[in-house]
């Protein structure tokens, strides 16, 4: 029988049938071990969301601990909320900080070794992880949500590969809720798969060790599309019928580039990761706020400048310059941060009053979702110490607030807690959710004290 060999231009025409999303799913959890006691896996929902290059650390942390205690200026958009957030001083994450703390932040990779991340390498993250064990409960496994979009990123596969960052309001609706022309879409898609795994098989036959194995993985990312349209076509023919979704109220047209709009593509982004929860299209979403580079995120919000200022050097710049010593060192940069800082965590307020004003299963979909929120380095020199995290919601999965809780050389005098890190948080979570952790990252607990 005669093989037909297909050259490199054949074989990639055929196989642009929008890969632009390739997920490796695995059977199992990359990390084993028993679940920890205690915890309430069933429809578990965790949302991870990432603020870039630290914050005002003067102003972040409260000044008291336990819970009832005041959360201060820059978090007081939670006030209403104490009772349903833990915020964390002390946490440490091991070979974080610099300007790859992104791709660390849901990783917890001890092995990172600087650079530009997403060509170097990384780790599967802990949203991907709980992904691999319980994504195939719903329709999409999980929803990677970035303001950049692209391989600006906090999730990363099992083979350490940047997952893409949607960022396209219209596109992202149109992939929680269809249409008829995604139908159509993923028809054609699914007849152009069968063609190219065909094809794959033939050429695989002609290759080396290394090709192969490059070929593979690509084969991989193809199974995984393949996979996903065929619960898209599920649900749009099966379960969609149980959640009707409006566009109303939503601005998906929202220009994130134009100084007016970006308010409102924060908003909606923020609203549509709402909705794929309530909808249960998805439970695990990360989001990945901007990049901080330049004044451009700013300029429109008059406010956040302090008084008679211009914050030449941007968010980034600002960071850098604040004092480690004493905030009054530094009073501009301090009062600039501090109002950035307070304007992202209004934004997460709101999102959890969304949550919180929704019904479900006898209680709210906040209780039933766990939310952590956070930055991957605290002062603006990136140090990976006294990480600025909380989290919030997730009381019916076993999760038992603290209102502010210390670790390490941040806790009270008389707490007695063993050494604590940022990946104990990470793993702690996953358990939560149901899927075994032991030995993420750096993890050498769960930090049981957070579980009912």
């Amino acid at each position: 029988m005669k093989t037909t060999m297909l050259t490199k231009r054949e074989f990639l025409q055929r196989a642009g049938a929008g890969l632009a999303l390739p997920w490796l799913e695995s059977l199992t959890p990359a990390f084993g071990g028993p679940v920890v006691a205690g915890t309430k896996p069933k429809a578990a929902r965790c949302v991870f969301i990432h603020i870039p290059f630290g914050v005002n650390m003067w102003r972040w942390f409260p000044k008291a601990f336990g819970p009832g205690a005041d959360l201060g200026s820059t978090l007081a958009p939670l006030r209403h909320l104490a009772d349903r957030v833990t915020v964390f001083s002390g946490l440490r994450q091991k070979n974080s900080g610099g300007h790859g703390e992104s791709g660390l932040f849901l990783t917890g990779n001890p092995n990172f070794s600087g650079g530009k991340l997403y060509l170097t390498g990384n780790t599967i993250s802990v949203d991907q992880h709980i992904a691999a064990a319980r994504g195939r409960e719903t329709s999409i496994p999980s929803l990677v949500l970035s303001v950049a979009g692209g391989q600006d990123t906090i999730s990363w596969d099992a083979s350490g590969t940047a997952m893409f960052g949607l960022c396209d309001l219209p596109l992202i609706y149109e992939k929680l809720f269809g249409s008829p022309e995604v139908l159509a879409r993923g028809q054609r898609h699914q007849s152009i798969l069968n063609v190219v795994g065909g094809d794959m098989r033939r050429l695989s036959q002609h290759l080396g060790k290394e090709d192969q194995r490059r070929l593979s993985q690509y084969a991989d990312a193809i199974a995984s599309v393949d996979a996903q349209l065929v619960r898209d076509r599920k649900y749009y023919q099966e379960e969609a019928k149980k959640f009707t979704a409006t566009a109303s109220g939503l601005s998906l047209n929202a220009n994130k580039l134009d100084n007016i709009g970006r308010q409102a593509y924060i908003d909606t982004l923020y609203d549509l990761a709402v909705l794929a929860l309530q909808s249960d299209r998805t439970r695990i979403i990360s989001i990945e706020s901007p990049f901080s580079q330049g004044t451009a995120l700013f300029t429109h919000y008059p406010d956040l400048f302090p008084k008679g200022t211009k914050m030449q050097q941007g968010w980034h710049g600002s960071g850098h310059n604040l004092s480690p010593k004493n905030e009054a060192d530094t009073p501009m940069d301090a009062e600039y941060l501090a109002n950035i800082d307070r304007y992202w965590v209004g934004k997460l307020a709101r999102f959890l009053d969304r949550l919180a004003a929704i019904d479900h299963d006898g209680a709210s979909l906040l209780d039933h979702t766990l939310v952590m929120f956070g930055s991957g380095m605290s002062w603006g020199n990136h140090n990976p110490d006294h990480l600025p995290l909380l989290i919030a919601g997730g009381t019916k999965l076993g999760i038992k607030h603290k209102g502010h809780v210390g670790y390490n050389d941040h806790a009270p005098a008389d707490a007695k807690r063993p050494a604590t890190n940022a990946s104990d948080l990470l793993r702690t979570i996953s358990e939560v959710c149901g899927v075994p952790a032991a030995g993420f990252g750096n993890s050498t607990r769960v930090i049981d004290e957070l579980l009912a």
